[in-house]
């Protein structure tokens, strides 16, 4: 579409699921395989990614300048890429992303925005360590998901591979609450 003078360039419509600048470096890749239609599998791993949305458990950190291990909060905010942007996946959003799925219409690919967030409580006063921000492409072909992980800030408190065990382990529980079998890791790859 040609620039216009004077005008904002509009955004493509199809454009939601898709982040025009992920990045051709990735920090870990994990392959996994399922056996079932593949929009079915999509519509499982969006709301799954979804589910993680204001999650939160404990999470055992070390903290530069102190010894031991601390009980932190660890909790994630999810979004899905819109060209340059990324929306916060909530019900919504949810609904945008599965509108379009059927049989014969499926995505190639989804990004996300994954923020792990890590909050301490010293004496009853809840502290916001640095969070870090992963750019996530899932890249589907028949019977088999890529996952693409980026850390793009923070000091990487999660490890990559713990990052892309939890993102696998949470599409396939959303997949076994939808009857879809099970979703098989067979290669993951980390630096």
């Amino acid at each position: 579409m040609a620039k216009l003078k004077g005008r904002r360039k509009r955004r493509d419509k199809h454009s939601l699921g898709i982040f025009t600048n992920f990045p051709t470096i990735v920090h870990g890749i994990g392959e996994a395989f399922y056996n079932n239609q593949l929009y079915k599998i999509q519509q499982a791993t969006i709301t799954a990614l979804k589910e993680l949305n204001n999650y939160r458990e404990s999470y055992p950190l070390s903290m530069l300048g102190k010894s031991g291990i601390y009980i932190c909060t660890l909790g994630f905010e999810i979004g899905v890429a819109d060209d340059i942007f990324f929306n916060y996946l909530d019900n919504e959003t949810v609904q945008r992303l599965c509108k379009v799925l059927n049989p014969r219409r499926n995505y190639r690919l989804l990004d996300f925005l994954i923020i792990v967030t890590y909050h301490y409580t010293p004496k009853k006063k809840r502290i916001a360590l640095n969070f870090d921000h992963f750019h996530l492409r899932l890249i589907f072909n028949k019977r088999r998901m890529e996952a693409r992980l980026f850390h793009n800030k923070g000091i990487r408190r999660m490890p990559i591979d713990e990052m892309l065990n939890r993102i696998f382990n949470q599409i396939r529980k959303s997949m076994m609450r939808s009857s879809l079998g099970n979703l098989t890791v067979r290669r993951m790859k980390t630096l």
